[in-house]
C-alpha cells in the first residue's frame, strides 16, 4: 500500500471521527433543548391564568410559545411602541424603566406586556436585560385567535392583569401603602374582574374599584374617567367595553 493511501484512510477515518461527534453534539444539543423546553412549560403551569384550563387547552396554548434569548443590554419591551405580543421570563434578569427611570426588576416566572396586550394601548414602560435572558414569547395573533375560542382563558388573563393595573394604582394610597408588599397582594388575590350589564350599571356598593380599561361616567355627566384609575364612589355608568377590578374593604 502506498503512503498516498495510507494518508488517503487517515483522512477517512478522521473525517468519520468529525462527523460522528458533530452528530453527538448536535443529539445532546436536541435532547438539552427539549429539557429546556419541558421546564419551560412547567413553568407555564405555574401561572394563574393558565394552571385552571383543562390538559387539552393548557397544550393548546402553549405550543405556541416559543423560546427567545436576549443579551444582556437588549430591549424587549419598548415604551410607548404597539402590543405584538406578551412573554414571560424562563433565566435571568430585567428592569423595568419609564422614561430612563427604573421602576423596579422582574425575574424567572415573571409575567411581561400582558396590559398591552389586552388594553391595546401603547407600552406603557420599557423592558432591559440585566443579564442573558430566555423567555418564552407568544405573539398577539397566535394568543387572540385562542382566546376567542376560550373565555375561560380569556378570563383568566384579565383577572391576572387586573389584578397588576390595581396594584399599581392602589399601592401608593393608605392603608396600602402602609401594608407589606405580601399582604397586599393576598388581598388584590381575592378580587375579581366585573362587566356592566346591558344598560351600562355594576354594582360598586361598599367595594373597591379600579377601571381597567374603558370610560365610566356619573348619571349626571358631570364627570368622566378614562383606564386605568381607580374609582370613588358608586354612581357611574360604564361604557360598553368597561371591566372593573373589584375587591371588599
Amino acid at each position: 500500500m502506498t503512503v498516498s493511501s495510507y494518508t488517503l484512510i487517515i483522512l477517512i477515518v478522521l473525517i468519520i471521527g468529525a462527523l460522528a461527534l458533530i452528530s453527538l453534539r448536535l443529539r445532546l444539543f436536541s435532547h438539552a433543548l427539549r429539557v429546556e423546553r419541558k421546564k419551560s412549560i412547567e413553568m407555564l403551569r405555574q401561572l394563574s391564568w393558565l394552571s385552571e384550563l383543562d390538559e387539552k387547552e393548557f397544550k393548546r396554548v402553549a405550543r405556541r410559545f416559543r423560546i427567545r434569548i436576549f443579551p444582556q443590554g437588549a430591549k424587549l419591551l419598548k415604551e410607548q411602541e404597539p402590543d405584538n405580543g406578551l412573554f414571560m421570563i424562563v433565566a435571568g434578569e430585567v428592569k423595568i424603566e419609564i422614561r430612563d427611570i427604573l421602576m423596579g426588576t422582574a425575574e424567572a416566572g415573571s409575567v411581561l406586556g400582558e396590559m398591552a396586550f389586552l388594553t391595546g394601548h401603547p407600552r406603557t414602560a420599557s423592558v432591559v436585560a440585566e443579564s442573558r435572558v430566555q423567555v418564552l414569547w407568544i405573539q398577539r395573533v397566535a394568543l387572540r385567535s385562542i382566546m376567542k375560542k376560550s373565555p375561560q382563558l380569556e378570563n383568566g388573563l384579565w383577572e391576572f392583569a387586573s389584578m397588576r393595573f390595581a396594584m399599581n394604582l392602589l399601592g401608593s394610597k393608605e392603608p396600602f401603602s402602609l401594608w407589606e408588599q405580601k399582604r397586599f397582594i393576598q388581598w388584590l388575590s381575592a378580587g375579581e374582574i366585573k362587566l356592566p350589564n346591558e344598560n351600562g350599571w355594576l354594582d360598586l356598593e361598599g367595594k373597591i374599584g379600579v377601571l381597567v380599561i374603558g370610560t365610566a361616567a356619573q348619571h349626571d355627566g358631570s364627570v368622566v374617567v378614562k383606564a386605568p384609575c381607580s374609582l370613588t364612589g358608586t354612581d357611574y355608568i360604564f361604557s360598553k367595553e368597561a371591566r372593573v377590578f373589584l375587591r371588599d374593604p
